[in-house]
């Protein structure tokens, strides 16, 4: 029995105005494929890694948005990279909270991926899928297993303020745990505070991250963490540039 796949499924996402859905999509690189404005509002939009369509719904609340699709692609990175620089022309910065949004990739357990929010609310899940199944954490601790689930729920979920208090109840207790895994949950922790908006606290944590000391191993073992604590280095810094103005 062939289990070979034929069709196409095209999400149809809700919107609270189409101009707004295209002025987006067409910022990412998206091209308008078809306007209905007759009897009801209508678009389709379309780029190499998928096909969407929009309807009109005006009581729609962004936050409260459950629309969702995953997108399997064969080089995430390089759709980010697309996607980022894209936006960053748009609105001269890559957008990293609120409505749209668009957060870095990350190496989950199945893929890595990222997630693309759009004005309404609207959740893309891009990636690509592992050759094998990855660990996210190769220890088998208490705190590894929060550490493991604060991670899911920041970069898979979107889910930071969760994020947080899971992991907060678990580092008062990681002073025997991995040297490498500390100094990621540290970047982790920043990294969800950055989201939240708790400028002090990230501070905080990059500078118990930049106070450990790391073997040649361990370092190897932090490589993605520390590409992502200089970010949210930069992103202090910058924001700190920015008050003083």
């Amino acid at each position: 029995m062939s289990t070979r796949r034929s069709g196409t499924a095209i999400p149809i996402f809700p919107s609270r105005s189409i101009d707004e859905q295209l002025k987006f999509y067409q910022a990412l690189g998206f091209e308008v494929t078809y306007r209905q404005a007759k009897p009801n509002l209508y678009a389709c939009v379309r780029h190499r890694i998928v096909e969407l369509h929009f309807f009109v719904l005006k009581p729609l609340d962004p936050a409260n948005s459950y629309s969702m699709c995953y997108i399997q692609v064969p080089d995430v990175d390089a759709v980010y990279k697309e996607f980022s620089e894209n936006l960053k022309k748009e609105y001269r910065k890559i957008p990293a909270k609120g409505f749209p949004r668009i957060s870095k990739p990350t190496d989950l357990m199945e893929d890595r991926r990222f997630n693309l929010i759009d004005p309404a609310g609207n959740r893309l899940l891009i990636g690509t899928k592992h050759a094998a199944a990855k660990s996210i954490t190769e220890e088998n601790s208490k705190f590894a297993l929060a550490f493991e689930t604060s991670y899911r729920l920041m970069y898979a979920k979107d889910e930071p303020g969760t994020a947080a208090k899971v992991l907060d109840l678990a580092l008062p207790k990681a002073e025997g745990e991995p040297a490498a895994l500390r100094y990621r949950a540290y970047v982790l922790r920043a990294d969800i505070a950055i989201s939240m908006d708790e400028w002090d606290k990230a501070n905080a944590f990059v500078q118990k991250a930049e106070r450990m000391s790391l073997s040649d191993a361990e370092r190897e073992a932090v490589t993605e963490e520390f590409k992502r604590l200089k970010d949210i280095q930069a992103h202090l810094k910058g924001r700190g540039s920015g008050q003083m103005k």
